[in-house]
């Protein structure tokens, strides 16, 4: 029997809600934000944490794109993208598919309500295979994925032209959707000069040193410089 290709509404939106919860909540603390079973990345872009950008690698043989089908019917083209190097041999693709399309009904149902908190709820990896999911599965959802691309939390970064988990940043405007009180931020010039901050809005301009903030939780992406 296939397994259902997405949870029933209830359950889709009672783990959603959790999750508006969670990222909705300001705190100096990112890690205050994670669910319990799951620590949040203490700085750094999406790829800090690996379920917040794709699946894990499947240990051993997986199934062959060519042999993905289901018990019965058959999978979209985009359900076979998803699919191909993920499933182990032995394993019914309809259940890793599931897992597929639960982030993409996460994302969809908080994004409907609040496209910060669906973003800050990948960056935190708190929707797990986000990347891979909207690519595949709900490109409608790229809007939130794209402010989610570039994301980082509280840290300290340098500034460069490509993102590195926990280290590098690009320039770029970025807002922090849920800051405490004490969000505060320290920006160094290119000329060695440091500006400091509260508002939850910073522009990082390309060539700037670095980049640290405290108590702003997460910062998303806004737009390139």
């Amino acid at each position: 029997m296939i397994h259902p290709l997405r949870a029933t509404a209830a359950a889709v939106i009672t783990t959603a809600a959790a999750v508006v919860f969670l990222t909705g909540c300001s705190s100096s603390d990112p890690k205050a934000a994670a669910p319990p079973t799951a620590s949040a990345p203490a700085s750094g872009g999406l790829d800090q944490n690996p379920t917040a950008t794709a699946a894990p690698t499947t240990p051993g043989p997986t199934v062959p794109a060519a042999e993905l089908t289901p018990a019965t019917g058959s999978f979209t083209k985009q359900q076979k993208q998803y699919l191909t190097g993920r499933v182990p041999k032995g394993s019914d693709p309809a259940a890793v598919l599931e897992l597929g399309q639960e982030s993409c009904d996460k994302i969809k149902f908080i994004a409907k309500r609040d496209p910060d908190a669906a973003a800050s709820g990948i960056v935190l990896g708190q929707i797990s295979g986000a990347h891979d999911a909207v690519t595949a599965l709900c490109p409608d959802q790229k809007p939130v994925l794209a402010a989610a691309e570039h994301g980082f939390t509280d840290g300290t970064f340098t500034v460069g032209s490509k993102v590195k988990a926990g280290s590098v940043i690009t320039p770029g405007t970025y807002h922090a959707p849920t800051p405490s009180k004490g969000c505060s931020w320290k920006l160094t010039g290119a000329d060695g000069k440091a500006v400091s901050g509260s508002k939850a809005l910073v522009t990082v301009p390309a060539g700037a040193r670095g980049f640290t903030s405290t108590g702003c939780s997460v910062w998303l992406f806004s737009k390139g410089e």
